[in-house]
């Protein structure tokens, strides 16, 4: 339905050139003709003298009569074709604002990824987590949650951009690391989402379950930006 709507849209505008093209072209004739016959008035008015009344329609020569007669033609058809622009203009932006609704609506469906749509390679539970360095953006989100998993330090801040582990480090001094691990400590991850900004920068949805104060395994979906610094994946923005 999309497809037949983009194509409408394209051949409205196709008209719309078209009418507009024969629109100038018509003004610049109509111009020249009105000005031809304003002339051709005066110097009848200025034969016949400043004391006789201009001829009306009836009286006018014949060839005269004619040209006004078709002016006012052109004129009728002009107004027209001006009705026909203005309506196919309305239809246009109709169009084109249900265009944009549409795709819209399909980018907001493909934001809206559900846990259940994870595909199974991208389900990661947390028996399964090993050390798979950084070679992409998924193998540093194992890698760093096997860190705090394991309790160790290097591996999980080597998971991260310069300026942000400068951050992370400077925080977690004088705090006792696994402590502070135990509060993000995840059950699971899964990758709902990926989107390639460029060759060295994407961000993951990812999706984490975590035990509540109460025990119970809650989730919620993050976005996270990498970055990719001589060959290996480093997570280069704070978790959103």
């Amino acid at each position: 339905m999309g497809k037949i709507k983009f194509i409408g849209a394209v051949v409205v505008v196709v008209g719309l050139a078209f009418l507009w093209q024969w629109e100038r072209r018509s003004n610049r004739i109509l111009r020249r003709e009105n000005e031809s016959l304003r002339l051709s008035l005066e110097g009848l008015k200025q034969s016949q003298g400043d004391h006789e009344p201009v001829p009306s329609d009836n009286s006018l020569p014949k060839e005269q009569l004619a040209e006004l007669l078709r002016l006012r033609s052109e004129v009728t058809q002009f107004r027209e074709r001006t009705n026909q622009i203005a309506a196919l203009t309305e239809t246009n932006e109709k169009l084109l604002a249900s265009l944009n609704e549409s795709k819209s609506s399909r980018t907001n469906v493909a934001r809206k990824k559900e846990p259940q749509d994870a595909l199974p390679q991208d389900i990661h539970p947390r028996a399964g987590w090993m050390f798979r360095g950084y070679n992409s953006p998924e193998d540093t989100v194992e890698s760093v949650n096997w860190a705090i998993m394991k309790g160790d330090k290097g591996t999980f801040l080597a998971g991260f951009a310069p300026e942000l582990r400068s951050k992370i480090e400077s925080d977690l001094n004088d705090k006792d690391f696994q402590e502070e691990m135990n509060r993000m400590r995840t059950s699971e991850f899964r990758i709902l989402d990926r989107e390639m900004q460029s060759d060295d920068q994407m961000t993951l949805t990812v999706y984490f379950t975590r035990p509540d104060e109460s025990g119970n395994e809650v989730g919620k979906s993050e976005d996270t930006v990498f970055r990719k610094i001589d060959g290996q994946w480093k997570i280069a923005d704070p978790i959103k």
